[in-house]
């Protein structure tokens, strides 16, 4: 009878142990990521700063441009490993790609493509509720910079 009591106990402990992996290790395409992306244009232009990027002003001033416009917004929901595309002027797209969450920060593959032409590739971490300034490609008499903020 004390074995059986033992094999019980043993058996109960497996199972709860094997429950809490599963549970820890929740596959990414469960989580759905709000991501929102602007679209800006810098450059040395008189056109000011838009006051539609009062939040960023600190870090895009870094950049050491006089001018940045907002030129588009766009909100995007995407389940982990689903790729959602973003247009960027001059004929190019913006993919973004959420592939988990690592300690405490949203993994998202980026891909900038013209045409078939994939003009940058990179990894970012962004925490909860943060942003990530991306450079991209040049355009008209400055450049477009990419700001990606996440919530999840």
């Amino acid at each position: 009878m004390d074995t059986l009591f033992r094999l019980r106990k043993t058996f109960f402990f497996m199972l709860a142990g094997g429950i809490c992996f599963i549970s820890l290790a929740r596959p990414a395409v469960a989580e759905v990521f709000n991501t929102e992306v602007r679209v800006i244009l810098a450059s040395n232009s008189d056109q000011g700063f838009d006051p539609r990027l009062l939040d960023l002003k600190k870090d895009l001033l870094a950049l050491n441009y006089m001018s940045f416009e907002l030129v588009d917004q766009t909100g995007l929901s995407l389940g982990g490993g689903q790729t959602g595309k973003v247009p960027i002027p001059g004929r190019r797209v913006m993919e973004l790609t959420p592939t988990g969450v690592e300690r405490g920060k949203i993994v998202m593959q980026v891909n900038i493509r013209e045409g078939g032409t994939s003009l940058l590739k990179t990894q970012i971490r962004i925490a909860n509720h943060g942003t990530v300034i991306i450079g991209g490609p040049s355009f008209q008499s400055g450049f477009i910079v990419l700001a990606v903020t996440a919530h999840f």
